[in-house]
């Protein structure tokens, strides 16, 4: 009769540390030296070097400060291939609000509904209810895999 207490209690702890561990990810941001990013073009600029040179180091910082942006809007890391899901999908379905982005990707790297409905805040009820409306608003049909389309975005 004890084990399963123990049993919960174990598995309650694998949660909080995968949850703390998450947390752990999060907070770190590498993003967040925006103002440094703007302040090295600058310097680029000011720099006497080749104009190529100067141009591809520019075109790479301005990749970062926009990575930054996104990382800052979602509230979540971003690997290059998440960011550039997120500017294809806005830019083939600019009707998609933040959250039904966030859901998409969310989504796309084979969170449950569950897991999904938990880090967005809201009931898994609420979730269904999303998706439902986030395949209306793709186009796709009732019993086309709305994580299937995604991943081929």
């Amino acid at each position: 009769m004890t084990t399963k207490p123990t049993e919960k209690h174990s598995q309650l702890a694998q949660v909080s540390a995968a949850k703390a561990e998450e947390n752990d990810r999060v907070t770190q941001n590498p993003g967040g030296e925006r103002g440094a990013l703007i302040t090295l073009i600058n310097s680029i600029y000011l720099a006497d070097i080749p104009t190529d040179a100067k141009r591809s180091m520019t075109d790479l910082l301005q990749q970062l400060i926009e990575h930054a942006q996104l990382e800052a809007r979602f509230r979540t890391l971003l690997t290059k291939a998440d960011a550039a899901f997120i500017k294809k999908l806005e830019a083939d379905y600019p009707n998609l609000t933040q959250r039904d982005t966030l859901i998409s990707l969310f989504i796309k790297l084979g969170y449950d509904t569950r897991e999904i409905a938990r880090r967005v805040g809201i009931s898994a009820r609420g979730m269904e209810s999303i998706r439902y409306r986030l395949h209306k608003k793709i186009g796709r049909e009732k019993h086309e895999s709305l994580k299937t389309y995604l991943a081929k975005l």
